[in-house]
């Protein structure tokens, strides 16, 4: 018996690979740093970097806790850069959606959550 195509089309969506959920996401093409947190990584890292919606509910591909200074001071700036360019587990790649001196700008938002 085969499954239904909703099923079916609902598991591809679920296991499709971070680099196509990049796909989605909009381009920074400069201007507002913050903005573009806002419309492009708070989807995951909330806005609040705590991977959270407002309500306080785990967000559904919750990412990485800013908030969690213990785990987040042990990056180093080189680490941000790469994994954001790069990808790591569901993080998708942002290589054609930022350069380097764009990730660069959104370090300090990063630090900033784990700074509380």
């Amino acid at each position: 018996m085969r499954p239904p195509i909703l099923l079916t089309l609902l598991l591809a969506a679920v296991s499709l690979p971070a680099s196509d959920a990049a796909k989605n996401l909009p381009k920074f093409e400069g201007g507002d740093i913050h903005k573009y947190w806002m419309d492009a990584c708070a989807r995951c890292h909330g806005v609040n970097g705590n991977g959270r919606d407002n309500n306080g509910s785990q967000l559904p591909d919750n990412g990485f806790d800013f908030t969690d200074s213990r785990k987040a001071n042990k990056k180093k700036d080189s680490d941000w850069i790469k994994i954001t360019l790069e990808g790591k587990d569901k993080m998708p790649s942002f290589k054609d959606k930022m350069t380097q001196a764009d990730v660069e700008q959104m370090i300090p938002i990063m630090r900033k959550f784990s700074a509380k």
